[in-house]
């Protein structure tokens, strides 16, 4: 089987993109990152992308492009680069993978999805609104990515329980602990093609 090709999508520190990195070298991941496109040169998960000797292609977004074109733009770079699966890992900038990477773009969102999740719902603003509904479970979604915010078919889910004492930062290291195991394990069935959409929602072929 030949090892799928990943384009990683990073806007801050890359700790998603790292963490793909690990899992591909401790051999538990049969993928490779072929290029990461970074929407920022302030981003802080460019050297260490660049640590691992991976290409790297920051592509800020002006005001004047729109979010297609600057789609456009991003799906170039992935596609010269001969991806199979797009990743967005912490990509602050609004992407749609277009005909281009239909139904072979994943992203993560840290929370067990319809709940909290949508424009405005990103990184500790999640956890936040959790602690503030007083939700006794949490977790996050691997779901695929179309041209609405954290509207794709879900593809996995986990979830852990909260306690009374937990603070949003409490919920956040406990769900960012299963997002490093939940999303090599969501890649982990796009490399073994077991991943179909069927009637808008993603069916996992089992053996």
């Amino acid at each position: 089987m030949n090892s799928l090709r990943l384009g990683v999508l990073i806007s801050g520190g890359g700790t998603t993109c790292i963490n793909l990195i690990n899992s591909i070298q401790d051999g538990r991941l049969p993928a490779e990152i072929v290029c990461v496109v970074s929407s920022s040169y302030k981003a802080t998960g460019n050297a260490k992308v660049q640590d691992h000797d991976i290409p790297l292609l920051v592509l800020p977004k002006h005001k004047s492009l729109s979010d297609e074109a600057y789609s456009e733009q991003v799906n170039l770079v992935l596609t010269q680069h001969q991806v199979d699966l797009v990743v967005l890992g912490g990509f602050l900038k609004r992407y749609l993978p277009g005909s281009a990477f239909k139904d072979k773009c994943v992203n993560i969102h840290p929370s067990l999805i319809p709940a909290f999740c949508g424009k405005g719902f990103y990184g500790m603003k999640v956890h936040e609104a959790v602690w503030s509904r007083g939700c006794r479970v949490s977790g996050c979604t691997v779901h695929l990515v179309n041209d609405e915010y954290d509207a794709g078919p879900i593809v996995l889910q986990r979830t852990v329980a909260l306690n009374d004492d937990d603070l949003p930062h409490d919920i956040q290291k406990r769900v960012f602990e299963l997002e490093c195991d939940a999303y090599p394990d969501a890649i982990q069935l796009f490399a073994n093609r077991q991943v179909r959409v069927v009637n808008g929602r993603v069916v996992i072929k089992r053996d």
